[in-house]
């Protein structure tokens, strides 16, 4: 099933025993996220965190508005969130659009037959009225002060915006685009972006700034969480968000007109708020601000917008997402969405088989790629192929493995690049924009990326013939199999 509110979706969760309330005061300044990183690490490992389940504060310290963490901090809740028992019936619903590969052109197939047929009409559906404007304050009412927004780390000047989905338009075509970005919070009615210079959105500003006009944003907290995945789903930058959570949930999402601004927000959002970004005020140095790496971002320039509405629920919600080291929310997210979505990045990829982001890292900052290789020098198109693609774009570190290789087992990934990397010949330097979060990237540098091809050689990539893994015949394993029990050893699992 799919959820219409965010109280919908907390209901079963609540029913499954996978959510707690807590009612004690809780500060949302440190608090409230070591309270939430706690619950993960102590409930899980790096490789596979069980999560613990999601977090309601009900009583933030200063605010009368309930404070959410942790909501989908297992694979088990994102499956639950789009309506699925495992990500491999999103993998079955991709699979239809992307069969033959049409990388440019997948999403358009939506509204071709036979895909409307199968998956029903997935873009969203306008409609009037919305609960998410239960309440509407404008001009002098607005203050993002009564907002239980989450400080992370020490050292972070204030109070940041972290599991929004903040949506724009293209000036021209009003397309809309949409992510998840960090807004830290300036003021009562200010606030930043930190969306990264390389990203659509910054794109958009500056053909506003050339037309010399404001450039509209709104930013939709709660809701369906559909849209908060479809937000973090690594797919191009062109592809519609909104209309992306209607395939995931397979139910159109309902959006509404803003009441301040030029765009459609989530109808069943918990709060939206709405403003505009001036091309002609300068940007401000902000930061610096917790990171998913588990470090603080340098300070750096972001574009600031002025909050002229925030309207919301007469009994809202406030979801955050808690940065911090490994592993956290976002973390298990960009794994299950990556599972999900390797039918897609195949399209763009010709030869991978699998992927994974290991949870050691920031989302996306290393990843493990299967491939099946068949010509040479596979690996290194592949590597540069990754780099281009959203899911890969910031990857610090890429091991190209073979195909028969679990890149969800780290020893035999370890095992992959012991016996097939000779640093001399097989490791792939790349470099490409900064990465705003990478504490080991100076300001203005280019970011330093490197690939590791651990695939086994074909003849010409080595002048000897490779060696072949040490693999015990079929026949053998299954012989030891069946007389296992005339051995005298403990039973086979």
């Amino acid at each position: 099933m799919s959820y219409r509110s965010l109280a919908d979706f907390l209901e079963q969760l609540a029913r499954a025993g996978e959510m707690v309330r807590v009612e004690a005061a809780v500060d949302p300044v440190l608090e409230a996220a070591e309270i939430s990183a706690r619950s993960i690490k102590v409930a899980g490992t790096l490789r596979v965190p069980s999560a613990g389940p999601a977090l309601l504060f009900g009583n933030p310290t200063g605010h009368d508005i309930p404070l959410l963490a942790n909501l989908l901090a297992s694979e088990s809740r994102v499956c639950e969130a789009l309506g699925v028992a495992s990500p491999k019936e999103i993998v079955e619903r991709l699979a239809l659009l992307t069969e033959p590969a049409e990388p440019e052109g997948w999403f358009e197939r939506l509204k071709t037959a036979p895909h409307v047929a199968a998956l029903g009409k997935v873009p969203p559906r306008r409609v009037k009225s919305a609960p998410c404007q239960q309440i509407v304050r404008l001009g002098g009412d607005v203050d993002l002060g009564e907002l239980p927004a989450l400080q992370s780390a020490p050292d972070e000047p204030g109070r940041t915006i972290t599991a929004g989905v903040v949506f724009t338009a293209d000036a021209d075509t009003h397309r809309p685009v949409a992510g998840r970005w960090d807004v830290p919070v300036l003021g009562r009615n200010s606030l930043a972006i930190a969306w990264a210079d390389d990203e659509e959105p910054a794109r958009l500003l500056i053909e506003y700034r050339s037309r010399g006009e404001k450039m509209p944003v709104a930013i939709s907290l709660g809701g369906d969480p559909a849209l908060l995945l479809a937000a973090m789903a690594p797919v191009p930058a062109a592809a519609d968000v909104p209309t992306l959570a209607g395939l995931l949930r397979e139910r159109p999402l309902d959006v509404v007109a803003c009441r301040n601004v030029d765009l459609m927000a989530p109808a069943d959002a918990e709060i939206v708020i709405e403003g505009h970004i001036d091309p002609a005020e300068p940007p401000q140095e902000i930061g610096p601000l917790a990171t998913l790496s588990g470090s603080c971002s340098r300070p750096r320039l972001m574009p600031v917008a002025e909050v002229t509405a925030i309207t919301h629920r007469a009994n809202p919600v406030f979801p955050a997402m808690v940065p911090g080291r490994p592993p956290h929310e976002a973390g298990v997210i960009a794994q299950t969405l990556g599972r999900m979505f390797v039918p897609l990045i195949r399209t763009s990829l010709p030869g991978l088989v699998d992927f994974h982001l290991p949870m050691f890292t920031a989302p996306g900052q290393s990843a493990v790629l299967a491939i099946h290789k068949t010509y040479l020098g596979q690996a290194r198109r592949a590597a540069q192929v990754a780099w281009s693609l959203p899911a890969f774009q910031r990857a610090k570190l890429l091991v190209l493995v073979d195909d028969d290789v679990d890149v969800r087992d780290d020893a035999a990934v370890l095992s992959a690049i012991n016996n097939n990397v000779h640093p001399a010949r097989d490791v792939i330097s790349y470099q490409g924009p900064p990465d705003p979060t990478d504490p080991t990237t100076l300001p203005g540098d280019l970011s330093h990326q490197t690939a590791l091809d651990a695939t086994r050689k074909l003849p010409g990539e080595h002048a000897a013939t490779w060696p072949q893994p040490a693999t015990m015949p079929a026949e053998i394993r299954q012989l030891v199999t069946d007389r296992w029990p005339e051995y005298g050893l403990e039973a086979l699992e």
